[in-house]
């Protein structure tokens, strides 16, 4: 078991580390344009080297500088057939994102994953790709990883969004990019748009028309992305500069597209206005976040909101246990199929702490906590975001909280402990 000792607060600037979603589609974009990319600050950490290494598998010649990434490739109409199966290990956005992009391709190949990937669903994405043409076929009738991909005569279309996923969105895409013709992709409620944003700085016509977003088939070519720092990352600071007193924390160079800044907007609605300023905006806004303690007044959360956010409800869920009044989260099933049930992980954590909590299949309804614990002990779930939580409600209570494990960190976050225990005032 893991223990830290109690901190009186954090105090003090962070950049935290490079965004994974924007990583992930600079190393996806770059494999597939004809030339050298270069992408400026990436994250490297365990879900990102796995994009890194599946399209090495293709034929792409990949020069890690660890400050950039020099991506040699003769584009995705050269891609050679992988010559062992591709292993996304625990990346759902690799294997989602690498489906789109096989898909056309003229060769045979498979996609498989660590034990929790597996249990990820992929019918989601299996089925839009499919309606364009592809030969997708894969375990409990195309419900699950592995997947066996085969070459398919696939046509320029339109897919109607049936789950609200940033992921399926990028994966049609993707496909649709390497199409002759226009693809285009329906969303009722927006989600994050890094993808779009990134294919016009690869040189490919994308618009958006009020939800209809459409790509033109096209050649990528090369192109030099800078990775701002990673908003998901930047949420557990800004839950721990509200819940410990006398905290003043500034993220800085943090990346704050509007698809992505959901918390924020909810925080506001619940009485808690987390300023932020934006001081570049090229492709994607870039800024800094300025975070001193504050209470949400309690309340209800949920809508189409969540798709903003999803990433972030962990943080939301444990700010709520320091509120006024209760927090009810909804609309937020999704949770269940990330890397772990993150619904039933916060669950039985915060009932370790003696909180009161309301299960709902798609959310949750924490009480704030009474009192502090006398003795808990969490559990990760193997789930890098339960970790960080874990390890934040850790420092405010100290030795009497016990943590089971803290190995998925290197998911997205392998130095958080370092870079937390370094704004630390004890």
């Amino acid at each position: 078991m893991i223990t830290f000792d109690k901190c009186k607060s954090f105090k003090g600037k962070i950049n935290v580390p490079s965004d994974k979603s924007i990583t992930h589609r600079a190393v996806i974009m770059g494999a597939m344009a004809d030339g050298v990319t270069v992408v400026r600050n990436p994250l490297l950490s365990r879900d990102t080297i796995a994009t890194m290494n599946a399209v090495q598998q293709l034929g792409v010649n990949i020069v890690n500088e660890r400050s950039r990434l020099l991506i040699h490739s003769e584009g995705v109409k050269n891609f050679k057939e992988p010559y062992d199966v591709i292993n996304c290990d625990n990346s759902g956005t690799t294997a989602r994102l690498m489906m789109g992009v096989l898909s056309p391709c003229n060769f045979y190949s498979v996609l498989t994953g660590d034990p929790s990937l597996l249990r990820r669903p992929m019918a989601r994405v299996i089925k839009p790709l499919s309606v364009l043409g592809a030969d997708i076929r894969s375990k409990d009738n195309n419900k699950y990883l592995p997947a066996t991909i085969l070459p398919a005569d696939m046509k320029a279309g339109e897919i109607i969004a049936e789950v609200k996923s940033a992921q399926v969105k990028s994966s049609v895409l993707l496909a649709g990019v390497q199409l002759e013709g226009i693809t285009t992709y329906v969303e009722k409620t927006p989600t994050r748009d890094h993808t779009e944003r990134m294919l016009k700085a690869f040189g490919i016509k994308c618009e958006n028309n009020q939800g209809r977003i459409s790509v033109t088939g096209g050649d990528l070519v090369q192109a030099k992305i800078d990775v701002p720092a990673d908003f998901s990352s930047a949420a557990f600071y800004i839950g721990a500069g509200l819940i410990f007193e006398g905290s003043e924390i500034v993220i800085e160079n943090c990346g704050l597209n509007p698809s992505r800044i959901g918390l924020l907007t909810v925080l506001k609605e619940l009485g808690v206005d987390i300023k932020y300023e934006i001081t570049n905006d090229e492709y994607e806004p870039i800024g800094n976040i300025y975070v001193t303690p504050a209470q949400i007044k309690g309340g209800k959360v949920g809508g189409d909101i969540i798709a903003n956010m999803i990433d972030e409800i962990p943080v939301l869920a444990m700010i709520g246990l320091f509120g006024q009044a209760p927090l009810e989260i909804r609309d937020a099933k999704e949770l269940r199929v990330k890397e772990s049930d993150r619904i039933a992980a916060l669950i039985n954590n915060f009932k370790a702490l003696g909180a009161e909590i309301e299960e709902y299949e798609d959310g949750l309804k924490i009480y704030p906590l009474i009192k502090e614990p006398e003795k808990a002990t969490l559990l990760a779930y193997d789930d890098h975001r339960i970790s960080m939580i874990n390890i934040i409600l850790a420092k405010k209570f100290g030795v009497k909280v016990l943590l089971d494990n803290i190995a998925s960190l290197d998911v997205s976050y392998p130095e958080f402990i370092g870079d937390l225990l370094s704004l630390e005032e004890k």
